[in-house]
């Protein structure tokens, strides 16, 4: 906002008559926020730095300025890193490269399905026969989103007859975890800023409990009992940092699924299995999400600027 300032016009009777004028005072520079999702214009002319700035959710639009075309303005999450986080089998060689706790996951060259593994930091590839996938088994089109082009398939035969007349160099396959339990966990390199859980809605059918997503579940905020805090909750949020920083995020929203805190038979577990399923740098906002970005993107800037 403009300071105001006032200046003397005249004198009357030796006397200094002032009339207040504005006078453009520069106090800074709004954050340019790139994203095409309408839930984020509640961060535009909301974030303002003494330095020029850059935010980018889901954007791949090259900008000269920027620090890596030879530029000054500070840029958080930078294209290259969306375009990691943007298509699962970059996303997944990046975690896998990374050793981080992700779902086996399996791709197909030449008829063939190759699973790709780190033995010892060295990546291997490794021919798996059909039959011996992991039944069920998930297939995951490379830039589906939201839960759009995946597919739950239960043995053998729904896998071959799924197959026919798709491209399947755009898909890639994950062994199932039936997790009861997945959370969101918005994520810096400092850690976790803001967390839900998302809990399938009561009247969902059984042959659509096997995702979570905003068409059958609903957001747990954390002061919620049946948010129910996982007992190694910190090791997820250190593999969630873990897979932000694999895939070269500043930010981002880590989609982890749990295992209950308690066995079939009612009987607590001494260990907690878990693993991470994406992390996505352009997440829808409701008002608390928006509030946190509020929050937290500046800090993430700042750091950046250093």
């Amino acid at each position: 906002m403009a300071k105001l300032k006032k200046v003397p016009v005249k004198k009357v009777n030796n006397k200094v008559t002032q009339k207040v004028v504005k006078k453009a005072v520069s106090s800074g520079f709004y954050v340019q926020i790139r994203s095409r999702h309408p839930s984020h214009n509640v961060l535009r002319g909301k974030l303002k730095l003494p330095f020029r700035s850059v935010v980018r959710f889901g954007s791949t639009t090259e900008l000269e300025d920027t620090e890596d075309n030879g530029g000054n303005r500070v840029q958080v999450n930078s294209v290259e890193a969306i375009k990691n986080s943007a298509s699962k089998l970059r996303m997944k060689n990046c975690f896998t490269k990374a050793n981080v706790k992700t779902a086996d996951w399996y791709y197909i060259r030449k008829n063939n399905f190759y699973q790709i593994k780190n033995y010892n930091n060295q990546i291997q590839e490794v021919v798996v026969a059909i039959e011996n996938l992991p039944y069920p088994i998930v297939a995951k089109h490379h830039f589906g989103s939201r839960g759009n082009g995946n597919y739950l398939l239960n043995s053998e035969k729904e896998l071959q007859e799924w197959m026919k007349g798709k491209n399947l160099a755009n898909y890639l396959f994950e062994k199932f975890y039936n997790y009861n339990r997945e959370y969101r966990l918005h994520v810096s390199e400092e850690g976790c800023f803001y967390t839900c859980r998302k809990m399938l809605k009561s009247d969902i059918p059984k042959e659509d409990r096997w995702f979570r997503n905003d068409s059958n579940s609903v957001w747990v905020l954390e002061t919620n009992p049946l948010f129910d805090r996982p007992k190694n909750w910190d090791v997820i949020v250190k593999e969630c940092v873990k897979a932000l920083k694999a895939t070269g995020l500043d930010f981002g929203a880590c989609d982890v699924r749990v295992q209950s805190a308690k066995t079939e038979k009612g009987k607590n577990r001494e260990e907690i299995d878990f693993i991470i399923v994406e992390i996505n740098s352009a997440p829808s906002f409701g008002d608390v999400t928006a509030q946190k970005y509020i929050e937290e993107l500046p800090k993430i800037i700042k750091r950046k600027k250093k």
